[in-house]
């Protein structure tokens, strides 16, 4: 029963999320949802392997990674800075979670979840960024960049909470 609560409240908190994203002018891929589970079953899968815990959606991780990933499908970008010059570290005090450790991939053109982290893994640093021992928490943003270009763009954010 708690985690059918708790999977419930993941649910709805991506559901705002994507919402807000879509009212912001934010082009979200209709399939959101399944790309960004497939994205952490691949995740975790990685984790796994190499005996990490596996990560669990935070809704505020969910929130700072799908503005970064609207920001960045607006410039047709794979930045680490906000077109308004924030950081990792302002997204993540903009949606008030306190960390003690973040981390953040960026990507863009990768038309499944289960490609992104492949290519991710294939990156030293994006890699480490996926097998952080200290990180518990991901949020994951998924946008899609205006016409012509119509690429999907990516943001995963990794961290532990204080």
């Amino acid at each position: 029963m708690l985690l059918r609560m708790r999977l419930a409240a993941i649910a709805a908190s991506t559901l705002l999320c994507l919402g807000a994203a879509a009212q912001a002018g934010c082009a979200i891929p209709p399939n959101a949802d399944a790309m960004q589970k497939e994205l952490l079953a691949h995740l975790n899968a990685e984790r796994k392997a190499r005996g990490l815990s596996a990560l669990t959606l935070s809704a505020k991780l969910d929130k700072a990674a799908q503005g970064a990933a609207c920001d960045n499908a607006k410039r047709r970008s794979i930045s680490h800075v906000s077109s308004d010059g924030g950081t990792l570290k302002t997204r993540l005090r903009r949606v008030g979670y306190g960390f003690r450790t973040a981390a953040e991939n960026t990507g863009r053109g990768f038309a499944t979840g289960a490609r992104a982290v492949e290519w991710w893994m294939h990156s030293p640093h994006h890699k480490d960024n996926i097998l952080l021992r200290k990180a518990r928490d991901v949020g994951v943003g998924i946008a899609v960049s205006p016409a012509p270009d119509n690429k999907i763009h990516w943001i995963l954010v990794v961290g532990a909470s204080k």
